[in-house]
């Protein structure tokens, strides 16, 4: 069974697919995925954009915690590019579902099959 990210509840008010990966780390039991993410009007922390962007753009990680088994797989030397500010980015999120007990994120980076506890997303503040 196949369910998309958007009907996760942690995740409700993103849209990963304009959104762009900054870094991914492991971190002991977790993995971050930190992003500039895409907020929808459904998200709090939504707020108009700004006059040059088309979506509202906030920094924020997406977490998995409790990481049980973790697999990236690449056919590439996964290198970030850089944007036009000069930060780097490892490219937007093709693809974030929950397949058979596995969340599965795919994109310029790779492909990245977690098992751990329900992704959540939190707001840099």
């Amino acid at each position: 069974m196949q369910l998309d990210y958007s009907e996760l509840p942690q995740l409700q008010g993103l849209y990963l697919e304009d959104s762009w990966v900054l870094k991914i780390c492991r971190i002991g039991d977790r993995l971050v995925v930190h992003i500039d993410a895409v907020l929808t009007q459904a998200h709090p922390g939504y707020e108009a954009p700004n006059a040059d962007e088309q979506h509202c753009y906030r920094r924020g990680e997406i977490v998995f915690e409790l990481v049980r088994s973790l697999r990236w797989e690449s056919d590439r030397l996964v290198r970030a590019a850089f944007d036009a500010t000069g930060e780097p980015d490892l490219g937007s999120v093709d693809q974030f579902a929950q397949v058979d007990g596995s969340y599965v994120l795919a994109g310029d980076f790779g492909k990245i099959s977690v098992k751990s506890e329900p992704p959540y997303f939190s707001l840099r503040t």
